[in-house]
């Protein structure tokens, strides 16, 4: 039995921008205001806003929800891929709307309350 241990190039394309996105925009984020994500300033709190907007804009926003639920469902071996690059910058989860306990909440809701999926689209 042969092991295949490539990424699907599709899979690759979203995974090359996160990475880019992390780099360009994140990281510098975290070195100016490490914290911009709890920032109570407006003009932060806009920019913050603006890139959760690029985030839900490229379909990764809520990456750990299945697509029923909607999100990406990209599955675990996938989503393991993309939390190797978000682990990297500690604004990162915040960002794509996958930080914990946030997740568990957002999973819950999604599943039973038909509200929710309005919200997290």
């Amino acid at each position: 039995m042969a092991w295949e241990f490539s990424t699907d190039p599709e899979f690759q394309k979203k995974l090359d921008w996160i990475q880019q996105f992390c780099e360009e925009r994140v990281e510098p984020l975290h070195h100016i205001f490490p914290h911009a994500v709890r920032l109570p300033d407006p003009t932060v709190k806009a920019y913050v806003r603006d890139l959760q907007q690029d985030v839900k804009d490229q379909g990764l926003w809520a990456l750990f929800l299945d697509e029923e639920l909607g999100g990406p469902g990209f599955g675990q071996l996938n989503l393991a891929l993309v939390n190797e690059i978000l682990g990297r910058y500690p604004a990162a989860p915040q960002l794509f709307g996958a930080a914990a306990p946030d997740t568990g909440n957002m999973e819950i809701l999604a599943a039973y309350d038909r509200r929710a999926k309005k919200a997290l689209a």
